[in-house]
């Protein structure tokens, strides 16, 4: 499978994902630079993680009115698939290829640890190979990760299965402790009405190697690759 990371100034998990990609799931990465207008041909588009442009005047605006991402959403209209971790996710919703918007977290501090997810629907692309009880511990770095929605939204979020994980605790049980940045209903990740565009905040491509002592990101990716 062939993956394209687009890489934005200050994007700090580009060289992480290629690595993940290429190296610890053998499947082939090449770079997509922020300034292209068209893209190479693959399967899967990665906005990565990291302050791309600095945060600066939010995380994720400056990146959204990016040459690529008009190529990026001719991509997905056309049923590719895209993926945004972290600041992509952020991306994703400043350049309405997702709903909602990535507030300052509740604390209005940055929370940097790893917590625990569970799979709010098995069933799409990125998902697929999560265990119907199967809990994932992932890490997360963010300022801005509080995904909030207007009530038809979530409505709809909900209604078509559009919410991929949920915030829990370790055995699983969701509840407002378990939130570490005070996102609306434990959203920990979404996808688009089609299920070809995915935005969450947890950093997967630091938890897929041994060596680092967590691989829970794997699964994920490898739905990803087991969908083509």
């Amino acid at each position: 499978m062939k993956f394209g990371v687009v890489n934005f100034p200050g994007s700090t998990g580009f060289s992480d994902t290629v690595y993940a990609l290429q190296y610890i799931l053998e499947q082939e990465a090449v770079q997509i630079w922020h300034e292209n207008v068209t893209l190479p041909q693959v399967d899967v588009v990665v906005l990565p993680s990291g302050a791309s442009f600095g945060d600066d005047p939010q995380p994720g605006v400056k990146a959204a009115q990016s040459p690529v991402m008009g190529a990026i959403k001719r991509f997905a209209e056309n049923n590719g698939l895209v993926l945004g971790v972290g600041n992509g996710f952020q991306i994703l919703c400043h350049a309405h290829l997702l709903n909602g918007e990535l507030t300052e977290n509740q604390s209005r501090t940055f929370v940097g640890k790893n917590i625990f997810v569970r799979s709010g629907n098995s069933s799409t692309p990125i998902t697929r190979l999560i265990g119907k009880s199967q809990l994932l511990q992932l890490p997360i770095a963010h300022a801005f990760g509080r995904y909030q929605a207007d009530a038809e939204t979530m409505r709809e979020l909900h209604q078509n299965g559009q919410i991929l994980l949920r915030y829990c605790n370790d055995d699983g049980t969701i509840t407002a402790l378990a939130n570490p940045d005070g996102s609306t209903d434990n959203i920990a990740a979404i996808c688009n009405k089609s299920m070809n565009v995915f935005g969450m905040m947890a950093c997967i491509e630091r938890a897929v190697d041994p060596d680092l002592g967590n691989v829970n990101g794997m699964v994920l990716l490898q739905s990803l690759i087991a969908d083509a």
